[in-house]
């Protein structure tokens, strides 16, 4: 299996995520003593809370409170998120550690989720109301898109499978960037920030579906089981763009659970071709907007943070 790669990052990104891990430590201290080391919360790349960094230090190095309580709420909200998550899936690990249910119970790992948007809800409680709403509409965007998932037929077009994972994921990729920026002052906008974050997003979900098609090994490492996500009753981009191929009889073998037959129906039908010339596409969008900030602004942290992200996401499906 080949080596993820790895970012180096500066002396302010590290003491600003020590901050970040100190408090979501801190805040596990009221719970029961069992729960300190609640291995999927105290752990974690802190991807979202670095995005919140970044679109914050586009404006000023001058850190205030409010970028603290907005990156580690949006922590909260993604550890929330992929409690639930992994409960829907019934996946054992992730980053190849277990899951909140697995390392207690089904009934704790739910609490543990809501205690996570309780103290998210504290948090916020000293920040402007445009960012409370970008918050808001983040975990409703989440619910929507989940109960969407869960529910969608056969018939459901990609179109409407794209619609459904960008609630989900996409975007609180592009708001954990909008809600950075607004932790330095509400009233500001930026479209290609914007953009940059929905696309980002979009990509990450694209190459996570990717995952399990093209790099079985590591998705077993990683999630402890082969989660094609149709075998879980939900939708997938990667399976999305096969089934627009499938004829009748492949299809029907599919939703029988003949999974032995997709690496040859992958192959059979070029989807990493088709799924590579749209991450080419979303990866120029990307550049393009961010030298457009560019003009205007110090990118050169943030670019290479996303260059990093879009390789690590790359390396982990195995798509060059």
């Amino acid at each position: 299996m080949k080596n993820l790669p790895e970012i180096e990052l500066n002396n302010d990104e590290k003491l600003f995520l020590f901050e970040i891990d100190s408090r979501i430590k801190a805040l596990l201290l009221e719970l029961p003593e069992s729960y300190h080391n609640s291995l999927q919360i105290v752990r974690g790349s802190r991807f979202r809370p670095l995005l919140t960094y970044y679109g914050y230090t586009l404006y000023s190095d001058e850190l205030n409170e409010t970028i603290y309580q907005s990156a580690t709420a949006i922590e909260l909200i993604h550890k929330a998120s992929i409690i639930i998550d992994d409960i829907i899936d019934q996946d054992k690990k992730r980053h190849g550690m277990p899951t909140v249910h697995q390392q207690y119970s089904l009934n704790e790992a739910l609490i543990i989720s809501v205690f996570l948007l309780g103290k998210c809800i504290e948090m916020l409680s000293d920040i402007d109301d445009s960012t409370v709403r970008l918050f808001s509409q983040m975990i409703i965007k989440m619910c929507q898109g989940t109960l969407s998932e869960l529910n969608i037929n056969n018939e459901t077009a990609i179109a409407d499978i794209r619609k459904i994972l960008d609630n989900q994921t996409s975007q609180v990729i592009q708001n954990s960037l909008l809600i950075g920026m607004k932790s330095y002052n509400e009233s500001i906008n930026n479209q290609y920030l914007e953009i940059v974050g929905y696309k980002l997003g979009y990509l990450f979900q694209l190459l996570n579906d990717c995952e399990v098609y093209f790099n079985p090994e590591f998705s077993i490492k990683y999630k402890g089981n082969m989660n094609f996500d149709i075998n879980k009753q939900r939708k997938n981009l990667c399976y999305s763009y096969l089934e627009q191929s499938l004829n009748y009889k492949e299809k029907s073998e599919l939703d029988r659970g003949k999974y032995s037959i997709l690496d040859n129906l992958l192959n059979k039908y070029n989807i990493l071709d088709l799924i590579k010339k749209e991450i080419y596409c979303i990866e120029l969008d990307i550049q393009n907007n961010l030298n457009i900030l560019g003009e205007t602004m110090n990118v050169q942290r943030l670019s290479f943070f996303i260059d990093y992200a879009i390789n690590l996401a790359k390396t982990r499906a195995s798509i060059k």
